[in-house]
C-alpha cells in the first residue's frame, strides 16, 4: 500500500515538474524572440472625467512613471510619449493618439505600452479594432501592464471581457455626469464654460452668474441702440470707432491668453453676435440650460433641444436689461439696416 502511494506521489511530482519546465521554456522562448526583436516603444497616456473618482491613480504622471520603469526593465528604449488629457476614452478622435497612428504609419515605432486597457480606450468595437487588426498588420505590439495583456504573448483572452467592462464603465460615467448636469440645471446654476457677455463667474461659486463692470455697459448699450432704432450693423460700425474689444478678445486678453496685440481686428464685432445676445433670456436675469445634448456617450456631435423643453429658471442672477426694453429690441433687430 505505501509503495503504491510513493508511485502516485513520484508521478504527480513528475506531471508537476513537467509543466513546470515547459511553462519555463516557452517564457524563454519569447524572452529570446523577444530580444531578437528591435523594439521602438510609444509610452501612451490619456485621463479624462469618465475616469471617475479614481483619477489620483490614474493621473498623467503616474501613468509615465510605470511605463517608463517597465520600458526599463525590459530594455525597450521609449521613442516617444503620447499624452492625451481630458479627452474621453469612447472616442479616438484624440490628437495624440492620432500622432501615435502616424508614426506606426511611418515606422518608428512597434510596441505601444498603457497603464491598462482603459487607457487605450472605452469603446470595444474600436478597442477590438486597434488591438485584434490595426497593431497586428502593423507588426505592432501592445501592452496593458497592469492588466497583464501582451499581445506578442497571446494568451489575451481576458481582454475582450475587460474591454466590455471599461466600455459599461464610461456609459454609467456618463449617465452619472447628465443626471447631475439636470439637477443643477434645474437650480439655476450657470453650467457653461464661459459665461455670457457682460457677466463673469462669481469667484466665490463658479456655477454663479454676475456683472462684468467693464463689459456689462456695452451689453446694455447694444439694448438700449436696438430699442432706439439703431441697427446691429450700425452697432458694429459703432463699436469699432469706439474700440470696443468684441467679446472673444475680451477674454483672451482677461484671462492672459493672448495680448490685444497678438490679435487681428479685436475692434471688428459680427453682427450675428449682437443679434445673440439681443434674443439671449440671461439679459433678464433668467438661467436657460438643457439647450443641446449629444445623442450618445460616444458622440460628440450635439443636437438642440426644442424650446419648450429647455429648463428656465427665473431671477437667478442680476438683470441687465428691463423685460419691456427685451421685448422691444427683439423685435426690432429682425428689421435689417445699414446706414
Amino acid at each position: 500500500m505505501m509503495k503504491k502511494i510513493k508511485v502516485q506521489v513520484i508521478m504527480r511530482l513528475a506531471i508537476f515538474t513537467v509543466a513546470d519546465v515547459v511553462a519555463e521554456r516557452r517564457y524563454m522562448q519569447l524572452e529570446y524572440r523577444s530580444l531578437q526583436q528591435n523594439y521602438s516603444a510609444a509610452v501612451y497616456c490619456r485621463l479624462s472625467r469618465d475616469d471617475g473618482t479614481d483619477s489620483e491613480s490614474n493621473s498623467i504622471q503616474t501613468q509615465k512613471l510605470l511605463l517608463r520603469k517597465y520600458a526599463s526593465d525590459r530594455g525597450f528604449p521609449i521613442y516617444d510619449e503620447y499624452v492625451d488629457d481630458g479627452y474621453s476614452g469612447t472616442t479616438f478622435d484624440r490628437p495624440e493618439f492620432k500622432r501615435l497612428l502616424r508614426d506606426i504609419a511611418s515606422g518608428r515605432i512597434n510596441v505601444i505600452l498603457t497603464k491598462d486597457l482603459s487607457r487605450l480606450g472605452r469603446n470595444n468595437a474600436l478597442v477590438a479594432h486597434y488591438t485584434e487588426i490595426f497593431f497586428p498588420e502593423n507588426d505592432v505590439r501592445y501592452i496593458a501592464v497592469n492588466d497583464g495583456i501582451d499581445t506578442f504573448c497571446g494568451d489575451n483572452e481576458i481582454m475582450p471581457f475587460k474591454s466590455i467592462v471599461n466600455e459599461y464603465y464610461a456609459k454609467d460615467i456618463s449617465k452619472k455626469i447628465r443626471s447631475s448636469f439636470v439637477v443643477k440645471s434645474q437650480n439655476g446654476e450657470f453650467l457653461g464654460s464661459k459665461p455670457p457677455y457682460g457677466y463673469q463667474k462669481d469667484p466665490q461659486n463658479k456655477n454663479k452668474l454676475i456683472l462684468d463692470e467693464f463689459t456689462s455697459v456695452h451689453a446694455k448699450a447694444i439694448f438700449d441702440y436696438i430699442a432706439d432704432g439703431k441697427s446691429p450693423y450700425w452697432i458694429k460700425k459703432y463699436f469699432l470707432e469706439n474700440k470696443v474689444l468684441r467679446p472673444r478678445c475680451y477674454d483672451d486678453i482677461k484671462e492672459g491668453r493672448k495680448s490685444l496685440e497678438e490679435i487681428n481686428n479685436p475692434y471688428t464685432w459680427y453682427e450675428s453676435s449682437i443679434i445673440k445676445i439681443v434674443k439671449n433670456p440671461v439679459y433678464l436675469g433668467h438661467m436657460v440650460n438643457h439647450k443641446n445634448i449629444t445623442r450618445s456617450y460616444k458622440l460628440k456631435k450635439r443636437i438642440n433641444i426644442p424650446l419648450e423643453e429647455q429648463i428656465v429658471v427665473e431671477n437667478t442672477h442680476e438683470a441687465l436689461v428691463d423685460p419691456s426694453t427685451f421685448e422691444i429690441a427683439g423685435k426690432m433687430v429682425k428689421v435689417k439696416k445699414k446706414w
